[in-house]
């Protein structure tokens, strides 16, 4: 019988940082085999953000923990506190900037896992995703 379930303590999380940011990871496909999606809590200092993206076959779940995200779907803003969360189909262009003071912290669920290897692809040079925001 196979186990369908993992608990992962603070302490044997995976950490990684890409991009200027922490990423603690909860779930990951290194940690657990087979998971259904993978789960890793982002830490972006103050000023800083994950420019427009696409993850091309997995859809994406962000939810914030602490600070303030400046939020970007498309060419669509908004800013999302503490509680606040976002669905975010594959493919489709997205970028979170820290629109605060201090660390913004947030989970990111991804889905499904036969989507990972088509990774993360930054569009931020890319028309339209270059002129939706002024860059700092």
């Amino acid at each position: 019988m196979s186990k369908n379930w993992k608990f992962v303590k603070e302490k044997d999380q995976m950490f990684e940082r890409a991009f200027g940011r922490d990423h603690y990871w909860h779930y990951h496909p290194e940690i657990i085999k087979g998971a259904e999606s993978y789960m890793v809590k982002v830490v972006v200092p103050e000023g800083d953000g994950h420019n427009f993206h696409v993850h091309p076959k997995m859809h994406e779940i962000l939810y914030i923990l602490k600070g303030r995200a400046e939020q970007w779907i498309e060419d669509e803003m908004h800013f999302l506190e503490a509680g606040d969360s976002v669905y975010i189909d594959a493919n489709v262009g997205h970028a979170t900037f820290n629109g605060g003071k201090g660390e913004l912290e947030f989970l990111a669920i991804l889905s499904p896992p036969e989507g990972w290897e088509a990774g993360t692809v930054d569009v931020s040079e890319e028309l339209p995703y270059s002129g939706y925001r002024t860059r700092k």
